[in-house]
């Protein structure tokens, strides 16, 4: 029997997601309006129906999910006003052996690019989906911004984003065998210092920068010089005290991550044989080194400085406190900032709701009152360049 194609949809899937809507929407509206009567919300009603539907997520077709997820065109990126004079060369698709993805930029943005080796940081950026959605280049304007920022700071960024394997087409640990052979290639090919390489995860791309980074440990790797990790996917058993506490405050609902992980997994059996990379909310204990030893491990030994930041309304909150707790506690530096009232998501959100407004602007107009997300972000990134090349900041 032939794999069933995801990326494509048929009229089965546009029928079964139209008699979706007609049933769910005036469902989903009403029973929004009264949970409002009898409890308060921190959301406005149209924002409290709008999470709501997307709760409602798991119902839909995944082909259709596909394509309702956030994605930018090449074509108009480098056609826009902002970015119709920049180098013809950013975003562009590259495909190695073992993975393949997107150059966003190399070194900058509005002039030649360079070799990767002789830019400043190197961001490698792995996209949130829930492991069975999501693409390279859904948050490609936003990374450009980021690139922008430090280059009028005097500083060169290149911006890499993993194309991973998508479940159920491919199944873990494709995705751990694809971000790895994308980090040797950064290291090895590209030759790209690792202290100078900064791991970017958003929700699930976070679970595979942690995945990743423990890989990096037990094939004795360097680590990479900074981990930020934007709405964490920490574990993937989804067991934290939030998923019952803010249940109807976020965009995530849990069985529909129930599915993604089946998904992702396919059989139990194959969840116990990658039990170590379930659940990093949970501490540490033991590990596999590269001669098949058992060792005692610490987050120390895993992870560089990281920087996590979750909204205090995402159903991931608690796993993610605990995750930082446990980091922590084994001596990692973690700036941690929980946002109050925000849902899953709302960080990249943010600026994808202002995105086509960024693009209309020219390269020389001010753009600081757009992309307030990438902006904390690149400064992210200029904190770690000025403190690797030990300049103050």
């Amino acid at each position: 029997m032939p794999r069933r194609d995801y990326n494509t949809v048929t009229v089965p899937d546009r029928i079964a997601f139209v008699l979706g809507l007609l049933t769910v929407v005036p469902v989903t509206v009403a029973t929004s309006m009264v949970r409002r009567l009898w409890k308060s919300s921190d959301y406005k009603l149209k924002d409290d129906v709008f999470l709501a539907l997307v709760r409602c997520l798991g119902l839909v077709p995944l082909s259709i999910r596909r394509k309702l997820g956030f994605s930018n065109n090449i074509t108009t990126i480098r056609s826009s006003p902002r970015f119709e004079t920049a180098s013809p060369e950013i975003c562009t698709w590259i495909s190695r052996p073992g993975f393949e993805g997107y150059w966003i930029c190399r070194g900058c943005v509005h002039g030649p690019q360079k070799r990767p080796s002789d830019s400043d940081v190197t961001i490698l950026w792995l996209h949130g989906g829930a492991y069975i959605s999501g693409n390279a280049m859904a948050a490609s304007v936003s990374l450009l911004r980021i690139a922008e920022l430090a280059a009028e700071q005097g500083f060169s960024v290149n911006v890499f984003s993993l194309g991973y394997s998508l479940a159920p087409e491919s199944k873990f640990q494709v995705q751990l065998e694809e971000v790895t052979a994308a980090y040797r290639f950064l290291v090895e090919d590209e030759h790209i210092d690792p202290a100078r390489i900064m791991v970017f995860g958003e929700s699930a791309g976070c679970h595979l920068a942690l995945s990743l980074a423990y890989n990096i440990h037990r094939q004795c790797l360097r680590r990479p010089g900074k981990v930020v990790l934007i709405s964490p996917w920490v574990n993937l058993l989804n067991s934290g005290a939030t998923f019952t506490t803010n249940k109807h405050k976020d965009s995530l609902e849990k069985r529909d991550l129930h599915r993604c992980v089946g998904r992702l997994f396919g059989e139990p059996d194959a969840m116990l044989e990658f039990a170590e990379y379930l659940n990093f909310a949970a501490p540490l204990s033991t590990s596999k080194t590269s001669a098949g030893e058992s060792e005692d491990l610490r987050w120390s030994q895993v992870l560089p400085p990281t920087w996590v930041t979750v909204g205090g309304n995402d159903v991931f909150l608690s796993d993610v406190s605990d995750f930082v707790d446990n980091a922590r506690a084994d001596g990692v530096h973690v700036d941690f900032r929980v946002e109050r009232g925000k849902p899953h998501g709302w960080f990249g959100y943010r600026d994808a709701l202002r995105v086509q407004e960024y693009l209309e602007l020219l390269p020389a107009d001010d753009a600081s009152a757009y992309l307030k997300s990438s902006e904390e972000l690149a400064s992210i990134v200029l904190g770690h360049v000025r403190g690797y090349a030990g300049t103050p900041l």
